[in-house]
């Protein structure tokens, strides 16, 4: 009887460290299930996955800027959950996609941070009620960007009013806010001002198209060609049109005015989409063989390579990719952080200055060429 139990022992043994050494296999492997699974979901809009995103993030030209170590972030000495709103002017740009997509990158980096996301539909009325709804869902800091610099006002007023963190975003509003981020529109026109200054000798012609009406992006462009233009007495800015940074209102202004002047030396377009479309519109109007250049802004790769094809003169080397610089901000800001390099400009609040980076020209293409945003190519130049 004695034997008997030793061996039911021995047996029972057997049994319970078996099943504790599958527990120690099994247990981990159910953790890691849902861990896999969150890397592997796709972010909405960009529809890319955290691990994706955290490649990507290596690439982003300004994580100097800000810096932050991976892993969650900790708030009063505890790690909570924080979420971030993020109302955006449209997805309707692919340059606007590509700020998401540092926006998102930098959050893939700490697993406490969510994000809720708007798109503003480029419609003043529903950003404004896209910034009052985060503000109701209970969100611990707002960045935006957005659509039209004074329609956005009453918005941004109303969240600093409830005392959250308000980081705008590439574009300006004239109200009180938190933080304002974003490289000079007007510095980097004036650079490709002068480009085009140098190359039409001084004399001839412009057209400009601007970005959308009333947006601080537009204002900014065009105040930095006319500090640059007024010293050529010899260039005559004929007209001027809102392409609202698009291809299809540009292609239609400038089918008008090609119609309306004879003599077209160049175009001044505050977006690449605004100069594919008026490229269309001059070959369609058979006065490819006019030669008028192109002098625009955005900073795609698909750009670049318009500029080394030579369908564009010059491009303004404005980059998407300050969304995760955004996010640092509030990072910073909910952390108690002091933000350096921050300072009081023009506007109220405060300002974080980012630096200009080289217009991009047929001597540099090919260095810049896989630096800029989007994976696309450039339409088919149709004067070639």
């Amino acid at each position: 009887m004695l034997m008997e139990n030793k061996i039911e022992s021995r047996g029972g043994m057997r049994t319970r460290n078996l099943i504790n050494t599958i527990r120690h296999l099994v247990i981990p492997l159910i953790m890691l299930i849902p861990c896999v699974a969150f890397a592997q979901q796709r972010q909405p809009i960009t529809n890319m996955t955290s691990e994706e995103l955290l490649k990507f993030y290596k690439t982003l030209p300004f994580t100097n800027i800000l810096p932050l170590p991976d892993g969650p972030v900790e708030i009063n000495g505890k790690v909570k959950d924080v979420t971030i709103g993020f109302s955006q002017t449209g997805f309707n740009h692919p340059w606007r996609v590509s700020m998401l997509q540092s926006l998102q990158a930098e959050a893939a980096r700490h697993p406490n941070i969510h994000l809720i996301v708007t798109d503003g539909h480029v419609d003043i009325a529903k950003q404004s009620n896209d910034v009052r709804d985060l503000q109701a869902r209970g969100v611990d800091a707002i960045i935006m960007s957005p659509v039209e610099s004074a329609g956005l006002v009453p918005a941004a007023r109303a969240v600093m009013q409830d005392k959250l963190p308000l980081i705008v975003l590439d574009r300006d509003v004239p109200t009180e806010k938190t933080l304002f981020i974003g490289q000079n529109n007007v510095t980097m026109a004036e650079q490709v001002a002068k480009r085009a200054a140098e190359e039409l000798h001084g004399q001839g012609n412009v057209v400009v198209i601007t970005g959308l009406k009333g947006s601080s992006g537009a204002v900014d462009r065009n105040k930095g060609m006319e500090n640059v233009f007024k010293d050529y007495p010899g260039i005559k800015v004929l007209v001027r049109g809102d392409g609202q940074w698009i291809r299809e209102p540009a292609e239609k202004l400038m089918e008008d005015w090609l119609t309306a002047f004879p003599k077209i030396d160049a175009v001044f377009a505050h977006a690449e989409e605004s100069s594919w479309g008026a490229e269309l519109a001059i070959a369609r109007a058979n006065r490819c063989k006019d030669g008028i250049k192109h002098y625009t802004f955005d900073g795609s790769n698909a750009g670049f390579k318009s500029v080394k094809a030579g369908t564009f003169q010059a491009d303004g080397n404005y980059t998407p990719f300050i969304g995760d610089i955004g996010l640092r901000a509030v990072i910073y800001i909910l952390t108690g952080k002091t933000i350096p390099g921050e300072e009081k400009y023009e506007n109220p609040g405060n300002e974080l200055k980012l630096p200009d980076s080289p217009i991009v020209v047929p001597e540099n293409a090919d260095q810049w060429i896989g630096k800029g945003w989007g994976d696309f190519a450039p339409p088919p130049d149709p004067c070639r």
